[in-house]
């Protein structure tokens, strides 16, 4: 009888692709279809990105590779999903996703027959999930250093023109966040 992963890896093209479908799924009903259905990555860009880097972090968990393989293809789908309005947890909830595609794929009863590689496999998704939650923290940060910069500057902007600014702060411009200096 061969291993469980051997039976995952003879299935990747069927395990990357329900796993996608369980990614596509967690997106609104109206786009949901679309995403799945649509095969063109130019009328289709985010549906293309979630297929391609599925089956590149799908190959990289069955072949033994490390954090650093499947930094790519991990950080591409998170960034995607940290900036459409998901929480945390949906944002992140797709790495859990791939348990349930491989649950599918090989069936309760082999599962059970092979514990151990299952906890194996389980424990890798839950280092993948980890490291995607740390790319989404930088995400989300960055996101929200854009947003204070643009205030700061759109205040500065109303202060200057409102004439509430002394001329020497309006010849230096707006503040710069800590750490950052004038070139």
């Amino acid at each position: 009888m061969s291993s469980l992963l051997d039976a995952l890896r003879d299935n990747r093209g069927a395990l990357a692709q329900r796993w996608a479908e369980l990614v596509f799924a967690t997106y609104p009903a109206q786009s949901a279809p679309f995403l799945s259905r649509e095969k063109d990555r130019f009328r289709n860009p985010l549906g293309a990105t979630i297929r391609d880097e599925i089956a590149a972090i799908v190959d990289v968990l069955l072949d033994g590779g490390g954090a650093e393989a499947v930094a790519g293809p991990l950080d591409a789908l998170v960034r995607v999903r940290a900036v459409q309005g998901f929480s945390p947890a949906e944002a992140l909830g797709f790495v859990f996703q791939l348990k349930a595609a491989v649950a599918e794929l090989v069936g309760r009863d082999r599962a059970v027959a092979a514990a151990a590689e299952l906890l194996e496999l389980h424990a890798r998704i839950d280092e993948l999930a980890l490291q995607a939650f740390a790319v989404y923290v930088g995400c989300r940060e960055r996101v929200f250093e854009l947003r204070a910069r643009e205030a700061t500057a759109r205040t500065y902007s109303l202060l200057k023109r409102a004439g509430a600014l002394a001329e020497a702060d309006a010849a230096e411009g707006p503040p710069l966040p800590p750490g950052e200096g004038r070139s």
